[in-house]
This record gives C-alpha cells, sequence and structure tokens, in this order.
C-alpha cells in the first residue's frame, strides 16, 4: 500500500519527521436535491481506486473529525453565490488542518459565482493545502422562480459522474505524489480578472431592484467579543464588530450569510426591501402531518425549523432555499411573500425569453457552451417559460427519495465530449463540471 509522509514539504528521499502512514480520503458534501451528493460519490469513487476513503455529508459528521484524514475533499452547491451556510460554519468549526491536502467541489445552475472565492481563503486559514477544484452542472428543484424543465436540467447525468470520477482519482493521485514530496505539483489559484468565475466575488447585491435590505446588529443581543463568527465568515470581510456601532462595508454582496448563522439571531434586516430578500414561510397544521412526518426538519440545511413552538416557526437562521415548500407531502408550508420574491424574480426568465441577451445568466451559459463546458440537455424550445417551479400545484412538488436516490448503475460515456470544469493546476485529463441552481441560489 502506498505510504505517506506526513510533512508536505519533505524532499524525496528525506525522512519524514513524523514517520509515514496510510494515507486516508475524506469527501466530505452538502446536497439538497441530490446533484452534489452524486457528484461526491462519483469522487469518492475515483479516490478509492488509490487510497482507503470515506464519503460523508455534512449533516452526519463532526467537523472535528476531518482532522483525522490527510486528504479532505469539501463540496457544495452555489446558493448566493457562496457555499451554503451549513458548509461554512462546518468549515468555521474544523481545527486545524495543517499539513492537511485537501480541494473544493461545487453544483450549480446557470452561473458558477463566487463559491471558491468564498470558500478557498477560510479553508487556507485553517492550514488546508488546496491542490485542486472542480465544478459541475446540476438539475434544478427549488429555486422557485426557476422555469421548469430548466436550463441545466438533466445534469449530472452519466457523463459527469464519469468525469468527476476522473477528478477523484486525479486529485488522489496527485496527493499521494505531493505527499512524497514533489510539491511543485500544488497548482497556483486563479487571481484577478481572468480567473475562473468560482474564484471571482460577485458583486450583485440586488436579486432585483428595491430588494437590497439594509442590516444592522442588535448590540443589546449581540454576544461580540466572545461571539465573532460573522466578522470571521464574511466572504468578503465587510463586517467591523469593534465599530460603534458596528457596521457594514460596502464590499457588502448581500449574501445573507451573516444573519442567517448569527447565534443569537442579533443581526436584523430593515426596511421594506427585508420582505423581497426572502420568502416568509408558515406552517398550515391543518394540512401538516406532524410528528408522524418530519421530512423538512430531517432535510432542512440550517435546522431552523421549530416545532416546540406554537404554531411552528422558521428561525433566522432558514437559507431561504425553499426545500422544505418542495418537499412537504401535505403542501402545509405556505410562502406568504410568493408575489414579491420569487415572482418578482421569475420575471427576469420571462423577459429573457424574448430577449436571451437580457438575461446574464443566460448569457453565461452560452459562452459555456462556445467553450465546450456545457452540454445542454434540454433543447431551448422546452424551457419551460411559463412553468416557473412557484407555479406547481401537486404535492409534494418533488419526492426527496427520489431526489437524493443513488443514481443507477454506471453507464458508458467514452465517446462524449468533455462537459465541465474539474480543475487546479490538472493535467491533460477530462475537467469536471456543475450543478444547479439559479439568481441568489445555484445548486443543490
Amino acid at each position: 500500500m502506498v505510504k505517506m509522509l506526513t510533512n508536505i514539504g519533505t524532499k524525496p528521499g528525506s525522512t519524514a519527521s513524523m514517520g509515514e502512514r496510510t494515507m486516508k480520503g475524506l469527501v466530505v458534501y452538502y446536497s439538497a436535491t441530490g446533484n452534489t451528493k452524486k457528484v461526491a460519490g462519483a469522487i469518492r469513487r475515483g479516490m478509492s481506486k488509490l487510497l482507503e476513503t470515506e464519503l460523508a455529508s455534512v449533516k452526519e459528521i463532526t467537523p472535528e473529525s476531518v482532522a483525522d484524514y490527510d486528504l479532505v475533499g469539501i463540496g457544495s452547491p452555489i446558493w448566493y453565490f457562496r457555499e451554503t451556510a451549513n458548509v461554512r460554519r462546518f468549515i468555521y468549526q474544523v481545527p486545524s488542518l495543517a499539513g492537511k491536502l485537501g480541494f473544493v467541489f461545487c453544483t450549480h445552475g446557470t452561473a458558477p459565482l463566487g463559491i471558491f472565492h468564498s470558500m478557498v481563503p477560510l479553508l487556507k486559514e485553517k492550514g488546508l493545502t488546496i491542490i485542486g477544484w472542480g465544478d459541475w452542472y446540476g438539475s434544478v428543484y427549488q429555486v422557485l422562480h426557476a422555469p421548469k424543465p430548466y436550463f441545466t436540467d438533466g445534469h449530472p447525468d452519466a457523463i459527469d459522474l464519469e468525469e468527476a470520477e476522473r477528478f477523484g482519482r486525479q486529485m488522489a493521485e496527485r496527493a499521494l505524489r505531493i505527499a512524497t514530496g514533489e510539491t511543485d505539483l500544488i497548482p497556483a489559484l486563479p487571481r484577478g480578472r481572468d480567473a475562473d468565475p468560482t474564484f471571482q466575488p460577485h458583486p450583485i447585491g440586488e436579486p432585483f431592484p428595491g430588494a437590497n435590505p439594509k442590516r444592522i446588529i442588535k448590540v443589546e443581543e449581540c454576544w461580540y467579543p466572545d461571539c465573532t463568527a460573522c466578522e470571521d465568515l464574511c466572504p468578503v470581510s465587510c463586517i467591523d464588530l469593534g465599530a460603534d456601532p458596528p457596521t457594514f462595508g460596502d464590499s457588502c454582496y448581500n449574501c445573507s450569510l451573516c444573519n442567517r448563522i448569527c447565534p443569537p439571531g442579533a443581526i436584523k434586516l430593515e426596511g421594506e426591501a427585508a420582505m423581497r430578500m426572502q420568502p416568509l414561510k408558515r406552517i398550515d397544521m391543518t394540512k401538516c402531518k406532524y410528528p408522524e412526518c418530519t421530512l423538512c426538519i430531517t432535510h432542512c440545511p440550517m435546522d431552523c425549523i421549530d416545532f416546540t413552538q406554537d404554531p411552528p416557526v422558521f428561525t433566522h437562521a432558514c437559507e431561504g432555499d425553499d426545500l422544505c415548500w418542495t418537499i412537504c407531502p401535505e403542501g402545509a408550508i405556505e410562502i406568504v411573500n410568493l408575489d414579491v420574491t420569487h415572482a418578482k424574480m421569475w420575471e427576469g426568465f420571462r423577459d429573457a425569453r424574448q430577449d436571451p441577451t437580457r438575461h446574464p445568466f443566460l448569457e453565461m451559459l452560452r459562452e459555456a457552451e462556445a467553450k465546450g463546458r456545457f452540454r445542454p440537455l434540454v433543447p431551448m424550445e422546452q424551457i419551460g417559460w411559463d412553468n416557473p417551479i412557484f407555479k406547481i400545484e401537486r404535492t409534494p412538488r418533488f419526492a426527496i427519495e427520489d431526489l437524493l436516490a443513488d443514481p443507477p448503475a454506471k453507464e458508458s460515456a467514452a465517446n462524449t465530449a468533455a462537459n465541465g470544469r474539474a480543475t487546479g493546476g490538472t493535467t491533460a485529463e477530462a475537467e469536471p463540471a456543475t450543478e444547479a441552481g439559479e439568481n441568489r441560489k445555484e445548486g443543490s
């Protein structure tokens, strides 16, 4: 079995100060609707060809246990042009990973924006050495203003998953070589205007005009200086808790992470724009089957649904991903401000039907297709322009057991073209793709 040197800077032929031991790999991820789960499983299969590798959701593993592994891959869908709040919180709680190797991956819809710009610096702060990255397109189910069928539906398919498996093997092979001294294989991280979109911050502050609320911190509720989570986790470092009163800088792009991960809920959204920024939900207990049914609780990424109160409440930690609304078998979850949130964002797609160049995400998709990075599986004439997800009346809108089911037995994709972007200084191997979502949320 291949052995690793615990000091990744050790030169070939020298002796590691901590001796030799078997390398262990971990692929940890969050997936709302199965896209990221499928990609993560394929990556793990590829890694397992060369080293012992485990697979776990962030809802199944403790942050502390990540330090037990030598090669760590962390994956997330793109929501609000960043990783999901539960993945970012998970990374924040991970202990030091100094001396460990790692890679990042994601899934998304039409716009692969910002996620690695957010994830990678936080992982580097933990001491992790990033040796690769990859993104894949995916189907959309919980973005309620998205047309159905959607532009990226059908992904990840067999071709995507074969590509993800190759990427996993490549990461394992690279890690083994780096661990035995070939540190020149550690890739430079993309920077600047020409960097991949996943490594660039996304500047959009409004999903549509009038939906950019101001934030304030209720100092009487805030735990500072004992808690600095919002300041530490802000993707653009725009929060100054030391100011009096605390301030949010001009670089804020309205990702809403801070108000969702604040333990006491001290960060408040102000003004009418707050009503347009996030769907407000309530549960109709005349329809709800709790406690016999707990699907919404089980699958909530931030554990924000509280049935101990009467009526049940959605806490400030709600990501606004609307998965619960999508999967509720009884249709008991209602969005009370649908007309000023998803209905308003759907207008952008409706306008793009007449002129696709008017929607920036569709322009990105066309550019990706022209470069061979995207394979459309849904013909444009079949896009559900008049059928946004929020208009689906059947319940559940989508069955969660179907979304999270393991993919069928692997099919051959030998004669197909490359379809994504698995990178990180890779050699001449196929590059991975991405997952689904849209506008302020980008995948699952």
